[in-house]
């Protein structure tokens, strides 16, 4: 017997797979055919489904905004009409009257369903309204039932007391002495909130000083970096040009040997050194006190650099003995001047260090008051969380009490609003009874929040989710009221203006026609009335109607109004589709756009390739080895890098070829034959499995060489080709990019371009449409599929030889 191996991990592996795989689908799919926004809706399916959006894709209805439009376009002889002969052009604005009164008499019809099934809803709610707040106390005793605990013997006054700190209304509770509790409370929590509260407090204080501190410290360190900068950009600069001075006055001293002229007038040598020798001990401090700053490391180069040049000229000064010679006199004279003009440098350096140091010490004195304080905050904040901690298990110790304790006081709540609601009649009173349902939800949502118990958890949830269909049909009365107001002089104002159009619209034609064009008032007006009186006076309250509706449909669960629920919601939602007004598009151009590039540029380069890799494939010729291989190498670049060749190509063509260029189907076809090395290699790859004897065998029975490829050849590398028609066709069909580019007239969009413009612009929030048209755009695709894998199945050498 073989024993089946079971391979559980590989299951659930392939079934997660599979979920993660189906689920855009279905979301896709269920997103196409709701009437809700998906984006905006928790559900993944609904009962709210529909197939207006494929309709208004593929047959797109001419509602009410349309019609307007046309006839406006009629009565101004204004295109698409203005080519249209006068008989043609009343001929086709009393279709669009009839048509327009049709949509009257269909909105009234659906109104009279509305109002008749809101008065039967009305009738149902009064006729049971009994049965209807036992179902409500039905839901309450059903909430009492899972808050039935069993009663903790420990912890009973702490809770009780924690409840009274937090304004619960302990006096429900029976047997239990609440001020019993306060004393353990205290000791268990309350004493430790009360620490929490001074250390808070204190961290707040210290946290004003620091912020205080912290200010200060920018504003000194604002000023060291200022002080610092001038040293830098300034002062350093200045001290490397006196450094080449003073090279210039010991070049001049080495040079003075060799000079024949002697001097006249020689300055006070002593008095020169003595200037000289000071000045080096100025800058000896300044050297001292800039290697206290890390940031002054250039200053110190630089007066480092002046140190090894005043030792060699203080030692050449001492053994030169030509001091009655010129250049020694000019010598003295560069000094002199370098130490009166370095005087006012090192001074300024000296006041600017001394300045460093100043706001060094403040630093480091806010400094020292700023990490102490931060040291006893992050101290305060760790008691702070160890209470929090503490706290917690405390809290833990009594949960069991609390929640038991709260159970009690929600279901004498609950009892009372039982009490409260028993005697409502409905529909008058539902919104006391609404005011009541949200109490119930609130309170039990409180305790829902502290149950550890999973099933019990979902259960209450479950049960208030639906506790709150007193405000749904509240809501949906409210605004049916509203709606049927509204809808009132929207409709009467309707027939009185479409009845003046009918009169006036045909005598405005002829001066149109030619040229005077006169829009009468009655049409203004009509227009205004569909395209803005309804989206702001009809639409708002009919919409919250018709989902109220559905949602008490769901909440209700009574087969009796959920006919009545779903059809008005029904009728709402047909008025809506024949008054609202409807982006224009062009999606089965689109499509047909799509399909008329990617099948020629599928069946161009399937022809070009197969033609194109047969030389490499059975031929012998120069370059035959590297060729093939240098068209895949350049075709390795992406298209978008000649983008600006390709466009500058089809914009100069366009000029002179007629049908051909930019936003020319033709250009963009020309655009996408840039496929064929990689495409040629494929097929070359296929064309070496065939057996060369086939071929041959075709020629020594008279065949050309032209026939043994049409005849034996393509027919065994069908597969090959049906794969490269199915692979271009769908590259091509789905490319946005170079499309986006070169098509700009939105009737000359491919699928793609069209696509995107269903998540942008007047469609951005219509996910139903948007997935409706992406399922739609998979059509083509498909179909090529279905008809070309039986090319693909076939064998490689089907019928090459028959016995």
């Amino acid at each position: 017997m073989v024993k089946k191996e079971r391979k559980l991990l590989t299951h659930i592996i392939l079934i997660i797979v599979s979920i993660l795989v189906l689920f855009p689908i279905v979301w896709v799919v269920s997103t196409s055919l709701r009437r809700d926004n998906a984006a905006f809706s928790t559900k993944l399916f609904s009962n709210r489904l529909t197939l207006q959006n494929y309709r208004d894709l593929i047959a797109p209805e001419k509602n009410g905004p349309r019609l307007v439009s046309d006839i406006d376009a009629l009565v101004l002889m204004a295109p698409p009409h203005d080519k249209d002969t006068l008989e043609k052009a009343n001929e086709y604005f009393k279709k669009d009257i009839e048509l327009f009164k049709k949509y009257i008499v269909e909105t009234e019809t659906l109104k009279k369903t509305i109002d008749t099934n809101i008065e039967t809803l009305r009738k149902y709610f009064e006729e049971n309204s009994d049965t209807l707040v036992k179902m409500f106390n039905s839901d309450i005793d059903k909430i009492i039932k899972e808050l039935d605990f069993q009663k903790p013997s420990r912890y009973l006054e702490v809770a009780a007391y924690d409840l009274y700190t937090n304004q619960y209304d302990v006096s429900l509770l029976d047997g239990v002495d609440y001020l019993k509790g306060e004393a353990q409370w205290n000791s268990l929590i309350g004493e430790r909130k009360t620490k929490i509260d001074d250390l808070k407090n204190q961290i707040q204080l210290l946290e004003n000083e620091v912020s205080s501190l912290e200010k200060n410290y920018r504003v000194y360190q604002s000023q060291y970096l200022a002080t610092l900068k001038t040293i830098n950009s300034y002062l350093i600069p200045q001290l490397k040009e006196y450094t080449l001075s003073l090279e210039s006055a010991k070049n001049i001293l080495n040079a003075a040997e060799k000079s024949q002229i002697y001097s006249s007038l020689t300055p006070d040598e002593s008095e020169v050194r003595f200037k000289f020798e000071n000045m080096f001990a100025e800058i000896n401090n300044l050297r001292v006190n800039s290697q206290k700053f890390q940031d002054l490391v250039e200053l110190d180069n630089s007066l480092k650099q002046f140190q090894k040049i005043y030792d060699e000229i203080i030692s050449r000064w001492d053994n030169f003995e030509h001091k009655d010679k010129a250049p020694f006199a000019d010598f003295l004279n560069t000094i002199d001047m370098f130490s009166t003009r370095v005087a006012g440098t090192v001074k300024e350096t000296r006041t600017l260090i001394e300045k460093l140091n100043n706001i060094t010490s403040k630093l480091l004195e806010l400094q020292a008051k700023i990490n102490p304080a931060k040291k006893t905050i992050s101290d305060f904040q760790a008691k702070i969380n160890q209470l929090n901690q503490e706290i917690e298990k405390a809290y833990e110790t009594i949960s069991e009490a609390k929640i038991y304790l709260k159970a009690q006081i929600v279901k004498k709540q609950l009892e009372e609003t039982k009490q409260r609601v028993q005697n409502l009649k409905l529909p008058a009173q539902l919104q006391i009874m609404n005011l009541q349902s949200k109490k119930v939800f609130g309170i039990t949502s409180d305790i829902v929040n502290d149950l550890t118990d999973g099933k019990k958890k979902n259960t209450l949830k479950k049960i208030i989710l639906t506790i709150d269909w007193p405000g749904i049909a509240k809501d949906m009365f409210t605004n049916y009221d509203i709606f049927s107001e509204n809808y009132n002089s929207f409709i009467n104002d309707l027939k009185l203006y479409l009845s003046d159009v009918e009169i006036q619209g045909p005598k405005f034609m002829p001066a149109a026609k030619a040229g005077i064009k006169v829009r009468p008032q009655s049409l203004e007006r009509l227009t205004d009335t569909v395209l803005s009186t309804y989206r702001t006076n009809v639409v708002p309250n009919m919409n919250v109607m018709s989902r109220k509706a559905s949602e008490l449909s769901d909440k209700l669960k009574i087969k009796d109004t959920e006919k009545l629920l779903k059809a008005l919601d029904g009728a709402a939602f047909r008025i809506d589709q024949i008054w609202q007004r409807k982006p224009d598009h062009y999606m089965l151009r689109w499509i047909l756009n799509s399909v008329i590039v990617a099948l020629s540029v599928a069946i161009i380069t399937t022809a070009v390739t197969a033609l194109a890799a047969y030389p490499f494939s059975r031929m012998r010729f120069k370059g035959r080895k590297y060729g093939i291989m240098s068209l895949l190498l350049i075709q390795m670049f992406p298209a978008i890098m000649y983008m600006i060749a390709i466009y500058s190509f089809l914009a100069f063509a366009g000029k002179y070829v007629p049908g051909f260029g930019l936003n020319k189907l033709s250009g963009l076809i020309f655009a996408y034959l840039g496929g064929i090395a990689y495409n040629m290699y494929l097929i070359k790859g296929y064309y070496d499995t065939i057996p060369d004897s086939l071929e041959e065998a075709a020629l020594i029975d008279g065949a050309t060489r032209w026939q043994t490829f049409i005849k034996i050849v393509l027919p065994l590398a069908s597969p090959i080709l049906a794969v490269i028609v199915i692979l271009t066709f769908m590259g091509t069909f789905n490319e946005f990019v170079l499309a986006r580019i070169i098509l700009q007239d939105v009737k000359q969009y491919t699928y793609a371009i069209g696509l995107y413009t269903f998540s942008t612009g007047p469609f951005e929030t219509q996910w139903g449409l948007f997935t409706a048209a992406a399922l739609i755009g998979m059509i083509p695709m498909v179909t090529l599929f279905l008809l070309m894998q039986k090319y693909i199945v076939g064998g490689l050498v089907k019928g090459a030889v028959k016995g």
